[in-house]
């Protein structure tokens, strides 16, 4: 499986809008299972894939739908390339080549740097400026 994202549709062999059960066919039995957000309109179902570095995010409406994806893998190629430990200006540099410009910037609670462009639902963390995880949705 080559662990490429692919803006507003998935990651690897994940694809959102895919169910649960697909999910857990396609790539396994999670270490972790979470329901979260009760309490709120959007609650959700996490599976945790700690080898794999995956934490999936399953809107709970009528059906479990794949919504977003958190990739902490040591393997992200994004616009074939190998994204993982880039720089921020790296990752600005690649978006921009790709024609992809509007982007904002934010220092998060935690201490990592996000770089966010909304119209192609994906987040870039930072940890002292080098690239930690991946964020993508639709």
């Amino acid at each position: 499986m080559k662990n490429e994202i692919i803006l507003k549709e998935g990651f690897g062999p994940l694809r959102f809008g895919m169910q649960i059960n697909s999910v857990i066919d396609l790539i396994g039995k999670p270490s972790e299972v979470e329901e979260i957000g009760e309490d709120l309109e959007m609650p959700a179902t996490v599976l945790y894939y700690e080898e794999k570095g995956l934490s999936l995010f399953f809107e709970n409406l009528d059906q479990e739908k794949l919504s977003c994806i958190n990739i902490e893998t040591e393997e992200i190629f994004l616009f074939e390339q190998q994204i993982k430990n880039k720089t921020s200006k790296e990752i600005v540099e690649l978006m921009r080549e790709n024609k992809i410009f509007e982007q904002t910037m934010d220092k998060e609670e935690w201490g990592e740097e996000r770089i966010s462009y909304e119209e192609y639902a994906i987040d870039f963390f930072f940890l002292d400026d080098k690239l930690n995880s991946v964020t993508i949705g639709l």
